[in-house]
């Protein structure tokens, strides 16, 4: 039996307004993640962003199957955020996007782990970053994330994100690499990548990077 047909699980990278997350909806498995960012493209019209946001949300809705990670490209649309602005910040939706953001946060996590000790995020956890907030599992990120949503801000301290003190929305890969959290394997976005790569983290742990965009694929795991 090949990789594909014992898949149980799969992930898939920023959507950014695509909608081809639709063609592997149909198939077999135990749990299907988003990675985040489902806003600022820069060749999607924002009212398809929208559409396609609320249909995930729908999805997810009605199957709990169904996990959606907070990306960057999010979370600058939040309310109680201190006013930070990415690339293709949208000026002129931005109360519309906040208001449907906001509606669906309940969907909404930081970090998932599967029992395996897989972390899904958007951009991946380094142990400086959970032992910053006083954490002692990854989970405990979506808990410190609930109480200040600034927990996540965007440092500064290198215009990439590429520092291990950056949060699960912003590090790099090369940061995750350097000050990996022991245990874990990590399935991110964020990162454009022209193909899925998996690398090592430490030992038998793995970095898988699945941010494809117009590749249009998806992790099996």
């Amino acid at each position: 039996m090949d990789r594909n047909a014992r898949a149980l699980r799969l992930a898939i990278g920023d959507t950014h307004g695509r909608s081809f997350w639709k063609s592997y909806i149909k198939e077999e498995y135990k749990e299907f993640y988003f990675t985040g960012d489902y806003f600022d493209s820069f060749d999607i019209p924002f009212p398809k962003q929208q559409t396609n946001f609320l249909e995930i949300c729908e999805a997810a809705r009605t199957d709990n199957r169904i996990k959606m990670c907070l990306g960057n490209h999010d979370y600058h649309y939040l309310e109680g955020v201190n006013k930070q602005q990415y690339s293709g910040f949208q000026d002129n939706n931005h109360k519309k996007i906040s208001a449907i953001l906001e509606k669906n946060m309940d969907l909404l996590k930081i970090v998932f782990v599967t029992k395996d000790n897989f972390i899904i995020s958007h951009a991946g956890i380094t142990e400086w970053f959970l032992n910053s907030i006083g954490g002692k599992r990854p989970e405990d990120i979506n808990k410190a994330f609930e109480k200040d949503r600034n927990v996540l801000i965007f440092n500064g301290i290198n215009v990439y994100g590429d520092d291990i003190t950056q949060s699960p929305i912003w590090v790099r890969p090369g940061s995750l690499q350097r000050n990996p959290l022991p245990g874990y394997s990590q399935i991110v976005g964020h990162t454009p990548v022209r193909k899925i790569i998996e690398d090592s983290l430490n030992g038998a742990d793995k970095l898988i990077l699945i941010d494809t965009h117009d590749t249009k694929s998806i992790y099996r795991f």
